[in-house]
């Protein structure tokens, strides 16, 4: 008989998210001789490994981790109560709550019935927490619909996560944040997420460009929204006034928005501009970082970035717009800003980034990415996780 070695929580199975929490469960009650809090999150992203570096320590506070992959079945984790320390439901993103709504009011009966979900999980004796990620979500439709979902969940909530203590403040022209619920812990680095073994030589010489180039990478999901064409019109004014080589890579699946489509088309017209229009694997992300000198964040609206944490865990200093959280969390030592989308600001910002190319500011950056390292800001999250929710117990440490 041969046996298939068979990995859990990756796609849906029979049984799923019960299965799964059920083994992560009895693992944990082995490993700490008691019952485990269990701590299932969704929606479940795995092309970004942030969600694995952010639960990288969980397990040091007593948690156990489980995916929920269908966001709307969180409901049947609830008859393992009994065998754990408590069941925290972590919302990330809630963009699929409204998904496919064909009007305002299906948008509002689909709010209806998952706060109804909600609301009966915290009856049965389930926790909710709610991550703040974005100031909305991007695809959003019917945006009133998607707003009131924000503050309903963050009014119900048991616990409020932010990444910044700014946060409330920049989101509070549309959503009330409770202090007594907000729990503060920064976006954990992508040190030692993505291999990282080849060296700048070879990486350029594998992307066909030049050591004299100055190279700068924009690395995500490539959508209209998110500011390239103007970065692209400041490029083309530096290029106009520089007489330095200067190349700009756009890596990233894009999506299907008949703008997005218009971008690719002038991108791979671009005679200075190389695109590679696909979800980049995990192995392939150091190719394209490692060849850069400096990674652009041109996001002209955003609360949070990935990308912010990803350009310093290669060494790379950032151009950024003046935008969220980020003029309190980058240092100028290794960021350059760009305070308006007029093209000769992007230019101007461009130019004065030269500034950055030397070794201080990839220093820099790295010890930026070293102080938010997964090993420090999952175990601090967990401990803090852990002490509010014991305290709204009204006991210890553990049962």
């Amino acid at each position: 008989m041969t046996v298939q070695l068979q990995i859990q929580g990756f796609n849906p199975a029979p049984g799923s998210p019960v299965h799964e929490a059920l083994a992560a469960v009895r693992n944990g009650t082995v490993r700490y001789g008691m019952p485990p809090w269990l701590l299932a999150y969704t929606p479940v992203a795995r092309m970004n490994p942030y969600q694995s570096l952010t639960y990288r320590h969980f397990g040091d506070e007593g948690f156990v981790v489980s995916p929920v992959l269908d966001p709307e079945s969180f409901e049947s984790l609830l008859p393992l109560l009994d065998q754990t320390q408590g069941i925290v439901l972590h919302l990330h993103w809630l963009n699929t709550v409204l998904r496919g709504a064909k009007s305002a009011d299906e948008a509002e009966d689909r709010m209806g019935r998952y706060l109804q979900r909600l609301r009966r999980f915290q009856s049965a004796g389930g926790r909710v927490l709610w991550t703040v990620h974005n100031l909305a979500p991007h695809d959003a439709v019917y945006l009133n619909v998607e707003r009131a979902l924000q503050q309903s969940v963050a009014d119900l909530a048991d616990l409020v996560h932010v990444m910044s203590p700014e946060t409330p403040g920049l989101v509070g022209d549309f959503l009330a944040l409770d202090p007594e619920k907000v729990v503060t812990s920064p976006h954990p680095s992508y040190l030692g997420a993505y291999p990282d073994v080849v060296p700048r030589d070879q990486a350029r010489t594998m992307l066909g460009l030049s050591e004299d180039e100055v190279v700068y990478v924009v690395f995500g999901a490539i959508k209209a929204y998110k500011g390239i064409e103007t970065l692209v019109a400041g490029f083309d004014r530096l290029l106009d006034s520089s007489d330095v080589p200067r190349r700009l890579l756009v890596a990233g699946g894009p999506d299907r928005d008949r703008r997005t489509r218009a971008l690719l088309k002038r991108l791979r017209m671009h005679p200075q501009v190389l695109v590679h229009d696909v979800k980049v694997p995990n192995e392939q992300v150091q190719y394209l970082l490692r060849a850069a000198d400096i990674m652009v964040l041109p996001h002209q609206v955003a609360l949070n970035s990935g990308a912010a944490l990803l350009g310093p865990s290669f060494d790379l200093p950032l151009v950024a717009n003046r935008v969220g959280v980020l003029p309190g969390t980058l240092g100028e030592d290794f960021t350059e800003f760009i305070d308006s989308a007029a093209p000769q600001d992007v230019a101007d910002s461009l130019s004065r980034a030269d500034r950055l190319l030397g070794a201080d500011a990839r220093h820099a950056a790295r010890d930026f990415a070293a102080e938010h390292h997964a090993r420090t800001v999952s175990h601090d999250l967990a401990r803090t996780l852990r002490t509010r929710l014991t305290a709204a117990d009204g006991v210890g440490e553990g049962r």
